[in-house]
């Protein structure tokens, strides 16, 4: 019996690689999501310290110029966040279109390895009957000889 031979598993193999690489790459760019929201939410934290310790120096009367450094420090996080929010967006469209072609990746694989599964029930199917023609073969030959004819190796 000649062993299942898949005319597509060299384009099989390649779908699978594609499909772990786009994997791969959504995994990365998720981290990178994240780690753009970690940052916007520190330089939030900070910000939110900064107008802490501004409101606290308005309380207790401060110096002008401190009070001038805390507002300047507090509008230069402002900025960074809104930099940090950009980044953040970018990430996210990064992870979206990495989804996108991780589930393409998938879908192309997934139809060639559905049709490598019909080839194979295919195949077996034809060897299930070339067994069984060669199984009636013999039983005929024995039949035809009277059934006292051993088939060989027995």
């Amino acid at each position: 019996m000649a062993p299942f031979r898949f005319k597509l598993q060299t384009v099989l193999n390649l779908r699978e690689r594609q499909e772990k690489e786009s994997a791969v790459g959504l995994a990365r760019a998720r981290q990178d999501a994240d780690a753009a929201q970690r940052a916007r939410e520190d330089l939030e934290a900070v910000r939110e310290a900064g107008r802490t310790r501004l409101s606290q120096a308005h309380g207790s009367g401060g110096p002008v110029g401190h009070l001038q450094n805390l507002a300047l420090v507090v509008g230069s996080v402002d900025a960074r966040i809104q930099e940090a929010e950009a980044e953040c967006q970018k990430a996210n469209e990064r992870v979206v279109e990495s989804m996108k072609a991780y589930h393409q990746a998938f879908q192309q694989r997934q139809s060639i390895d559905q049709l490598r599964t019909r080839r194979l029930e295919e195949w077996r199917s034809v060897q299930t009957k070339t067994e069984q023609q060669t199984m009636d073969e013999i039983a005929l030959t024995r039949h035809a000889r009277g059934g006292t004819a051993s088939a060989p190796g027995e």
